[in-house]
């Protein structure tokens, strides 16, 4: 019995200071105010009484730590004011925020979540690739997405010339999640006096969401933009229908010093 109370007391404990500051945060949140949603985790925050309740919190929490620090108390406001025109939008947005944060199956994913969420309502991204990027996140591990932009980066020798570059390596778990193509090339070998033969090479491209992802997830999303007029009549832009321009690096420049801190090379 005492053990059992013990780990009652301690239970308690742990989740006391989780719930103080999650309810704290739902309740000052610009983005949270008149959402019923909220107010339902708000009594959960009151009446929390098992693990999982208590994990979701601490999500919901983080989540909102992050965008606060991602974003200014006006830039919340403007949103806000934004989707409150449209009552049935708002609730159908927040509804699903929060279902995929109680989805996520990692403590740091709500993290990239809200990275992602942040450069939504501040129009750094539009709405479909909020959507896509969100769903990348519960269609993959946390060590694949890790995976992922480690190597972006890191393939990139810190001259990041061609974002689209091809990745070294095998992507195929991260298929699902359309941060990476697969790019299939073929070649006439007509060498050594053999019949032609048609040869075939697979690689692994990244995606423009792939792009996105890998800029966000790091915090350099004030390295990239909006495609604007003067750039879409570059060929490669006007082909692929592209929707952001992504900063090219030079080896002394700001960007590439953040990018060589970020992911030093091993000697």
């Amino acid at each position: 019995m005492e053990d059992k109370h013990k780990l009652k007391q301690d239970f308690s404990e742990l989740t006391a200071d989780v719930v103080d500051v999650t309810i704290g945060l739902v309740s000052d949140s610009e983005l949270l105010k008149d959402i019923p949603v909220a107010g339902m985790i708000y009594k959960l925050g009151k009446a929390v009484s098992s693990i999982p309740d208590a994990i979701f919190l601490q999500k919901v929490g983080k989540f909102l730590q992050t965008v606060n620090e991602k974003t200014t108390r006006d830039q919340r406001i403007s949103f806000a004011e934004d989707v409150r025109r449209d009552k049935d939008k708002r609730e159908k947005l927040y509804s699903a925020i929060f279902l995929k944060i109680d989805k996520f199956d990692d403590i740091s994913k709500p993290d990239l979540f809200a990275k992602i969420f942040a450069c939504f309502i501040t129009n750094k991204i539009r709405e479909e690739d909020f959507t896509a990027l969100a769903s990348a996140l519960n269609h993959a591990t946390v060590e694949n997405l890790k995976f992922f932009s480690n190597s972006y980066w890191k393939d990139k020798g810190y001259l990041l010339r061609n974002a689209y570059a091809p990745l070294k390596g095998d992507y195929g778990s991260l298929l699902s999640t359309n941060l990476v193509a697969i790019n299939l090339k073929q070649k006439l070998d007509t060498t050594h006096g053999r019949l032609p033969t048609l040869l075939y090479s697979l690689s692994f491209e990244v995606t423009e969401l792939g792009c996105l992802y890998a800029f966000i997830a790091e915090d350099f999303e004030d390295y990239f933009a909006f495609v604007d007029e003067t750039q879409r009549g570059y060929a490669k832009i006007r082909a692929y229908g592209r929707q952001y321009a992504f900063k090219s690096t030079l080896p002394d420049d700001e960007f590439a010093k953040k990018i060589q801190q970020k992911f030093p090379q091993k000697r």
